[in-house]
C-alpha cells in the first residue's frame, strides 16, 4: 500500500499585464511559497486580495499548488 507525505505548497497568482500588439491579454505570474498544508481556500483568497492591493495589476487567477512525496 502506498503512503504520501506533504512536501510543500505555494500559491500562484496570475495578474493582468495589459494587452500585446495583437490585442491578446498578457499575464504576469507571481508565486508565493511556504503555504501550510491545511490552508483553507477562503484564507488563501483573503491573502491574495491583500497581496494584490500592494500592486496595480488586477488578479485574474489564483491557484494553490501542493507537492507530495509518495512512498510504496
Amino acid at each position: 500500500m502506498a503512503a504520501s507525505e506533504f512536501k510543500n505548497a505555494s500559491i500562484r497568482c496570475t495578474y493582468d499585464n495589459g494587452l500585446d500588439d495583437k490585442g491578446k491579454t498578457k499575464k504576469k505570474v507571481k508565486a508565493y511559497h511556504n503555504v501550510t498544508e491545511t490552508a483553507a481556500a477562503d484564507a488563501i483568497h483573503a491573502v491574495a486580495i491583500v497581496l494584490t492591493g500592494f500592486g496595480t495589476k488586477e488578479l485574474m487567477f489564483l491557484e494553490k499548488q501542493s507537492g507530495l512525496n509518495i512512498y510504496a
